[in-house]
């Protein structure tokens, strides 16, 4: 996976939960993805509900890498009787 802001990239979710990735955050108009520890000190912060977003003065200004990709997530099992 790799971080919404500045697209650094991790192998795992484990390495990225180790590491304090967030997993989402809100920059006012739509919910993104995955953001490393880096940007999310530089960029984010708790809004009143206790979730992350961007902070007021970065709302607009940041470009993000995860724009323009599919946020499908598919969901494969299987069943044995």
């Amino acid at each position: 996976m790799r971080c919404s802001i500045c697209g650094i990239e991790i192998d795992s979710i484990d390495e990225a939960i180790e590491g304090g990735w967030v997993p989402y955050f809100y920059d006012g108009e739509t919910d993104h993805e995955f953001v490393c520890p880096g940007c999310s000190e530089v960029f984010l912060e708790s809004g009143e509900d206790g979730e992350m977003e961007v902070k007021a003065e970065y709302r607009g200004k940041i470009t993000y890498k995860d724009e323009g990709e599919r946020k499908e997530h598919w969901v494969m099992g299987i069943m044995v009787r």
